[in-house]
Order: C-alpha cells, then structure tokens, then sequence
C-alpha cells in the first residue's frame, strides 16, 4: 500500500434527510470532494468558497492575445513584416485586458475582506 499523507480513515454513516443537508452544503461550497468538505469542515467549522471564473475568464483572454501574437508572428515569418496596425491591435487588446485583470482582482480581494 502507498504512504499516504492521510493514513487515518474514519467512516461515517447519514440517514436520508442528513445526506441531503450534507450534499446542500457541498454544492452550496463548490466543492465536490466530499473527504476534503469533511476535513475542512472538522478542522475550520466552515468552507471556505473561491470563485475563479475571474481567473478563467482573463486565461480565456489571455489565449485569444496570444493566438493573435502567434498570427503576427507567422505574418512576420511569411512576410518578413509586420505592420504597425498589428502591433497596435495587440497593444491594445494588451491593455483592454490588463484593466480588466486589475479591475476584477480588485473586486475579488474585497470579497475576501
């Protein structure tokens, strides 16, 4: 058997009404592992959310730039140039995105105040 950082198992047994409550909660915390709900729940009293749609919504911004940087460059590879409308799209995109990120960030520290 493998050395496991959690060696100690502790089972535990709900009655219909109980599970409900129980399987409520989980979703209601967004978390679907139902040993580390438990765990954190025991050791804190709460669990804890935190909403990362921000986060991939400024990854999925960040693809879409660099699937144009990618563009540029192969233009650039082809053409040997690029133009300065190229490089100001992306410059701006750049910056659209990045008060975005600082936008967002902002109103998700303030929600863990």
């Amino acid at each position: 058997m493998d050395k496991r950082e959690r060696p100690i198992y502790k089972g535990i047994f709900f009655s219909e009404q109980e599970w409900q409550q129980v399987a409520t909660k989980m979703a209601e915390s967004d978390m679907p592992n139902f040993s580390a709900f438990c765990r954190e729940m025991l050791l804190t009293g709460k669990v804890k959310h935190y909403d990362f749609s921000v986060i991939k919504e400024i990854s999925s911004n960040l693809s879409h730039i660099s699937g144009n940087i990618n563009h540029v460059a192969k233009r650039c590879n082809t053409n040997q140039s690029v133009t300065t409308n190229d490089v100001e799209q992306l410059r701006r995109e750049y910056l659209q995105l990045k008060s975005l990120y600082q936008e967002r960030l902002v109103k998700a520290l303030r929600k863990l105040v």
